[in-house]
């Protein structure tokens, strides 16, 4: 099955809802110009950023394994009891078993990578009522430029492709970019930062444009944010969501 090779994403603007269970956390974006980054294991999909691992044979296993962990410094009689161990381990645990403990491991490793998920519009009601807590809280719009959103890439959408840890063509991580057709409806784009990347981004005030805040949004909250926003340098331009109810699309006002 061919890999899938990620492409840079288009449009004009992308778009990140939130809720507002810590409304704090909107102070550094607004002020300090920085966006946190969360984890793999922090994503809403369990199975995001971790590929399915293609079956083994015992054959096979012994050969990844035994490549992956030799040791050209070990003598003969050292060599060969390594060997014995790790045939009679395989053969003993089976290959499903051994398997599942190398996709933890995986897994594992995978956490060092960081992704910043945005959608592609600001009108989703199905992400205004998933991501910002039924409508009352807020999505931000970033710009399409400069050096962080130049690198946002389009999320694959399609049935998992199972990684064969064996082929060094299949382990590079092109599964970051990938997700299953049922989460399609999210229209996502990406930017992913691989292992040490840090977990917090700068960005140019200018790239985000627009912060639209939910049609039912808490007067309090609505207040608190205005505020912010009229503090910010560059001051951030405030719209808010409303339902047209004749076109049954979600519109934006002062």
């Amino acid at each position: 099955m061919e890999i899938p090779t990620p492409v840079r994403a288009t449009g004009t603007h992308f778009y990140r809802y939130s809720g507002l269970q810590h409304i704090d956390w909107l102070k550094p974006i607004l002020h300090d110009h920085e966006l946190y980054l969360p984890s793999v294991s922090q994503l809403n999909d369990p199975l995001d950023g971790r590929p399915l691992l293609a079956p083994m044979s015992e054959d096979k296993m012994f050969n990844f394994l035994y490549m992956s962990n030799r040791n050209p410094t070990l003598t003969g009689g050292a060599q060969e009891k390594m060997v014995g161990t790790l045939r009679y381990n395989i053969h003993h645990h089976g290959p499903e078993e051994l398997q599942r403990e190398m996709a933890k491991l995986f897994y594992k490793h995978l956490e060092g990578h960081r992704i910043y998920s945005l959608s592609k519009r600001y009108d989703n009601l199905s992400l205004w009522a998933k991501y910002a807590d039924g409508h009352s809280g807020y999505c931000l719009e970033f710009a399409n430029e400069g050096e962080f959103f130049e690198r946002a890439v389009e999320v694959i959408y399609g049935e998992s492709i199972p990684m064969d840890v064996t082929n060094p063509e299949q382990r590079r991580a092109y599964f970051l970019y990938c997700k299953r057709e049922e989460w399609s409806n999210e229209e996502e784009v990406r930017v992913v930062v691989l292992r040490g990347g840090g977990s917090t981004v700068k960005i140019d005030p200018r790239w985000l444009t627009r912060l639209i805040l939910g049609m039912k949004i808490t007067e309090a909250h609505e207040k608190s944010i205005r505020a912010w926003c009229g503090q910010r340098k560059p001051e951030l331009v405030v719209v808010k969501a409303y339902l047209d109810e004749l076109d049954q699309t979600v519109k934006l006002r002062a």
